[in-house]
């Protein structure tokens, strides 16, 4: 990892790059790692599948599909991890990758959900140090409703994400977070986890 990607993460408060899952996905990916869209071995699908039309659209930089990446957050604390835990509860984790997977080859940054028109995409890290193309504020934001009201471009920006082409190893894992004890329990006693750690933060979930 270079130098500036390391100011960049240290600058945000970034320990681990985020993807959520279900637990039902769990052993899959820690044989097989995480896949893209057409991932064969998904064993429950939480996707939302209004967004994952849109996701079908080229992104500006490689002109792939947004679907041939595999998503991360920086936030995962945000629109679809609170539609995900109404749908599906304790049974969300999130998978906490190595820092480094930032430097992939053909990596993306945006400036939030993918799948909006308002996303920007870059495939430098050096922009993600510059405001005008990412609000790191409104990323880490705590709510996107205010006085009842929802804030769609916050809701958006919090939605941030690293997208990594095809494939990513399940030993870039760091740490599985989960909700409860008897969640973090339930993956240590079932999971060879190769020596992942589990941890239960709720401060990470809704």
């Amino acid at each position: 990892m270079s130098k500036l990607e390391t100011i960049v993460l240290e600058k945000c408060g970034i320990e681990t790059i985020n993807h959520m899952t279900h637990i039902d996905n769990l052993e899959t990916i820690l044989v097989h790692g995480l896949y893209a869209h057409s991932n064969p071995y998904k064993q429950t699908d939480i996707s939302n599948e209004e967004v994952n039309n849109r996701r079908s659209k080229l992104e500006p930089v490689y002109h792939k599909s947004i679907h041939a990446y595999v998503p991360f957050y920086f936030n995962t604390r945000n629109a679809m991890l609170y539609r995900n835990q109404c749908h599906f509860g304790e049974d969300i984790i999130i998978l906490g990758f190595e820092q480094d997977i930032i430097s992939e080859e053909n990596i993306l940054f945006t400036n939030n959900n993918a799948s909006s028109e308002s996303a920007s995409f870059t495939n430098e890290a050096s922009k993600l140090l510059d405001s005008n193309f990412i609000d790191w504020d409104r990323v880490f934001s705590s709510r996107w409703v205010h006085y009842g009201e929802k804030d769609v471009a916050t809701m958006q920006m919090m939605m941030a994400e690293v997208l990594i082409p095809k494939h990513v190893k399940s030993s870039k894992i760091q740490v599985i977070y989960c909700q409860s004890t008897s969640v973090k329990d339930k993956v240590k006693h079932h999971f060879e986890l190769k020596g992942i750690k589990v941890v239960v933060d709720t401060h990470k979930f809704f």
